[in-house]
Formats: structure tokens, sequence, C-alpha cells
């Protein structure tokens, strides 16, 4: 939970451009979680998205996102989330996000399957702020 920032520095983007300034913000709720992602992109406008999430591994609509309608996340264990994205009903995009033990960063890894164009992986790093 908390707030974290993407570190530009020790991300992969899969050949892709950064996505701009990408901070999230992680909300307890019970079985689950709120998320909030702030985003300015390289063009400098920002955007917010807020999803309320259950970890039960069923499909909770993401309104707003253009790549994805829902997303499903299934806790692995305290530190690690997996997470399938699902565009259309077909899945788009698996991923994965790991806290470290001394839970300073948050790595976000994400494989995209579709659209076809856009598929690859990306490796994301977070700093708690």
């Amino acid at each position: 939970m908390g707030t974290w920032k993407l570190n530009v520095s020790k991300s992969k983007f899969g050949g892709r451009p950064s996505p701009g300034e990408l901070t999230r913000k992680f909300e307890p709720l019970p079985n689950g979680i709120k998320i909030i992602r702030e985003l300015v992109d390289a063009s400098g406008k920002p955007t917010v998205g807020e999803w309320a999430l259950q970890f039960d591994g069923k499909d909770y609509p993401v309104p707003g996102d253009r790549r994805v309608d829902t997303l499903s996340l299934k806790r692995l264990d305290l530190y690690t989330v997996e997470v399938i994205a699902k565009k259309d009903g077909k899945i788009a995009n698996t991923m994965r996000w790991d806290i470290s033990k001394d839970g300073k960063t948050y790595t976000w890894t994400s494989k995209r399957v579709s659209p076809p164009e856009e598929a690859g992986t990306t490796v994301r790093v977070y700093d708690k702020q």
C-alpha cells in the first residue's frame, strides 16, 4: 500500500517510449485494493484513473482505460499479485506485481499479447514515496 512513483531509469519499456510521469497509489479495501493512477504523458497531458478491485480472481471493470475493460487480481503471497487484463472479453495482458521484501520497490512486469502490434514485455520499477 502507499504511493509509488515510476523510476524511468530502472524500467524497461520493450522498445516503446516511456509512459511519462506515472504515480500509482494503493489503498486497502477489505480483501482488495483501491488503485489511483496519475499519469502525465510525454505531451504533458495529465490523466487520472481510479479502480476498486478484489483479490478473488474475478473480472472487475476498469473505466477510462482504452487498452483494457477489466482486471482480475489474485494474491499469490504477501509480496506478489497476479493480474489478468482483458479487452472485449479476451486476454490482452498478464501482469505480475512484486513488492521487495524491504517494501521500498514495486516491480510491475507486463506481458502484452493484444493488440498484436503492441505485444511484448515491459518491466516498470516504482520507488515508494
